[in-house]
């Protein structure tokens, strides 16, 4: 039986791991809790900055949301929560974190280090603005993409929408969105309705 422990805080992008362990239908402990977790020496014997999430897998440490997401997606094949290795669409679920991770959520990121992380003396306001610019490029480019399509691969739903959908809503929710982007907004209409989902809507 696989054994799961995930380090985890809810305001953060652990939401990824815990919503693909719950649509997975997998037993998991939890560690953390709190942002006591973050930096404690604990959490570096997984993640060598002290960041959450992390998880332990069966006695191996994996960090990155998108990696322990999809790792645990394919520990169920049977629930179809991942285009299987080696196939076009999972080349194609590869494409899509990576473009949502580096193209949309660094620069949520950026701006969020720089409004609420460091402490105010360090902080640097000067690039929020362009950050925002180069988010809303990104999220026209999925917004487009999504008028074809209710969900990104095979049009069904899958751990790539978990991924993903959650920078399209940390992007909302820091008011990047507004009127614009329909269909991303109906994309995120979507994903709230499932059952365990776990994005945050205020």
């Amino acid at each position: 039986m696989t054994t799961i422990k995930l380090y985890e805080f809810e305001p953060t992008r652990s939401a990824r791991c815990r919503w693909t362990l719950l649509e997975a239908g997998l037993d998991y402990e939890t560690a953390g809790g709190s942002p006591d977790i973050i930096g404690s020496d604990e959490l570096k014997s997984v993640h060598p900055l002290g960041k959450i999430p992390a998880a332990v897998i069966d006695g191996k440490p994996l960090f990155e949301s998108a990696a322990i997401a999809t790792a645990i997606a394919d520990l169920v094949p049977d629930r179809n929560l991942v285009a299987k290795a080696g196939t076009w669409e999972r080349t194609l679920h590869d494409q899509w974190t990576q473009f949502a991770l580096t193209e949309m959520e660094a620069w949520l990121w950026a701006s969020l280090v720089n409004t609420a992380v460091l402490p105010e003396e360090q902080r640097i306001s000067a690039g929020l603005e362009q950050n925002g610019a180069m988010f809303k490029r990104g999220a026209a480019v999925l917004d487009d993409v999504l008028g074809g399509c209710e969900h990104l691969i095979e049009n069904r739903f899958t751990v790539t929408d978990i991924i993903v959908g959650y920078t399209v809503n940390w992007g909302r929710r820091q008011g990047h969105l507004e009127d614009r982007f329909s269909n991303l907004h109906g994309y995120l209409d979507r994903l709230f309705e499932r059952e365990h989902c776990t994005l945050m809507r205020d």
